[in-house]
């Protein structure tokens, strides 16, 4: 259930404990899945370091180096933190453990003979070269761990399928609030539609995004100066930039947004065109370019369910770019999103060497991913489109009515 006052940008501590009450749900059937017996997050001072994961499953930041155990046996799930003696208390006021070891003096001796008494089969630790949402176990701690448990060290195994799937699997309230985050994005393009005029500058529009976000008291998805990016006119090469200080609103041309706002700790990813005009006055470049983005997404939405891999859903749009006259898209289709915008784990993308074994992943039920693409035209520059989807039983449903047809402002 939603609090009442939705308009923040941080997760209120109810609401945050909640979710990682579901997660340690989940977890037991994740475990059960890939056969792992044990899964250890162990770090320290996670305000400077933190890893990606802790904010789902142990909620707030730790000072000394501190080990949090998911054991696995007879079908039963223990969850146990070991953490320094100031922290102890802060841990068992959140009472998502079953048990909480503190230590005075140093981690090692109680670290080792807890591990030694489950004498787990494998042990899982938060490193991967494909998943960046994965590697949240920084190179220095890997060897103090590897000193700690040397008589386990055979046993280590990358977390990465549990986490991917962790943070893939969206419970009810992830959802609700992603899907919120979206209603608040939907609400602030529909504000600063009415407000713009020809002759604005894209440093102006961003400005006008950025007050709408503060009186709502949310925050952007990613970087403020890129979030929103603004790209005004036929010139502008789509990317992770900024708004350009001359780049000005003319009539006949195009206006194009990539936003979202994080609300409660997850976020929204949605892009939409407009067209400086009346609707009669769209060029038929520009609309054949609609189209094939629109299309694009719409066959990929169809498409999608689970047990389909990332790569397949990108390949069905991307053919039909490619058919419909225009140079393929230069990034993947879909990610995930959740607590980051890029939310790690199974992408929708093509099997290229930056993206490694990521666009293999399975899509799973109850995945949020984001569909976008982006064509260029030869005299008005880029047409991007970008929506919200969660991934159903049988399909997929979008968190917010899409995009139909270029927004008019005459």
């Amino acid at each position: 259930m939603l609090v009442k006052n939705m308009s923040e940008s941080k997760i209120p501590r109810e609401l945050h404990l909640k979710i990682a009450k579901e997660k340690h749900e989940q977890l037991l059937t994740i475990m059960k899945e890939l056969d792992i017996d044990c899964w250890i997050i162990f770090a320290r001072s996670t305000m400077s370091i933190p890893d990606p994961i802790m904010e789902l499953v142990v909620v707030g930041d730790i000072v000394w180096k501190s080990a949090f155990i998911f054991t696995l046996k007879d079908s039963k799930l223990t969850k146990t933190a070991l953490v320094g003696n100031y922290d102890v208390i802060n841990e068992e006021g959140k009472a998502i453990w079953d048990k909480v070891i503190g230590y005075k003096e140093g981690i090692t001796e109680p670290f080792k003979k807890y591990i030694d008494e489950i004498n787990p089969k494998k042990i899982a630790l938060n490193y991967s070269t494909d998943d960046v949402t994965s590697d949240g176990l920084t190179y220095g701690m890997f060897m103090i761990i590897s000193e700690i448990l040397s008589d386990h060290k055979k046993k280590f195994t990358s977390a990465e399928k549990i986490i991917q799937k962790l943070r893939g699997r969206k419970s009810k309230v992830e959802i609700a609030l992603v899907t919120k985050a979206c209603e608040l994005t939907k609400e602030i393009y529909a504000n600063i539609g009415s407000q713009i005029k020809v002759g604005m500058t894209e440093t102006e529009i961003q400005r006008m995004f950025h007050d709408e976000m503060d009186k709502l008291r949310v925050v952007e998805s990613w970087q403020r100066n890129s979030c929103p990016t603004v790209d005004a006119g036929p010139d502008k090469e789509i990317g992770h930039a900024g708004p350009r200080p001359d780049g000005k609103v003319q009539k006949g041309h195009t206006l194009h947004y990539d936003f979202g706002v994080k609300l409660h700790g997850y976020c929204s990813d949605i892009q939409r065109m407009f067209f400086f005009g009346k609707e009669e006055e769209i060029p038929e470049e520009l609309i054949h370019a609609f189209e094939t983005v629109h299309g694009a997404i719409t066959i990929a939405a169809e498409f999608i369910k689970p047990g389909v891999k990332g790569y397949e859903v990108d390949k069905i749009a991307r053919d039909y770019v490619l058919e419909r006259g225009y140079e393929e898209y230069g990034h993947a289709l879909g990610h995930q999103v959740g607590t980051k915008a890029h939310d790690g784990g199974a992408l929708l993308g093509p099997l290229w060497e930056k993206y490694r074994d990521i666009p293999k992943g399975l899509v799973e039920e109850n995945m949020i991913f984001t569909l976008e693409l982006n064509v260029k035209t030869k005299n008005y520059g880029y047409v991007s489109l970008e929506e919200d989807i969660v991934v159903t039983k049988e399909g997929c449903k979008f968190l917010i009515p899409r995009q139909e047809k270029f927004i008019t402002i005459e």
